[in-house]
């Protein structure tokens, strides 16, 4: 049997970049930045794959809001 590490369930953290990330709505970006720490990365892993300052992260990781998609809520409820 092979000795792989365990995969994340929603991939790695390499999948998620800062290029891409940040073409996305703040709050998927969010959730970008909170996925990578469930992944076990540390904040300054994280800082370092998505170039941002400890701060920045910070409030990435306090930012809530709601976004749609073709009609759909998601986040919040819609109203």
């Amino acid at each position: 049997m092979l000795d792989r590490p365990a995969k994340a369930i929603f991939g790695t953290p390499g999948s998620i970049d800062a290029a891409t990330l940040f073409k996305l709505p703040v709050p998927m970006q969010a959730e970008g930045v909170r996925l990578l720490f469930e992944m076990g990365q540390t904040a300054e892993q994280v800082r370092a794959r998505l170039g941002l300052s400890a701060r920045q992260v910070r409030a990435l990781v306090a930012a809530e809001g709601h976004f749609s998609r073709g009609g759909e809520g998601i986040g919040n409820e819609c109203e």
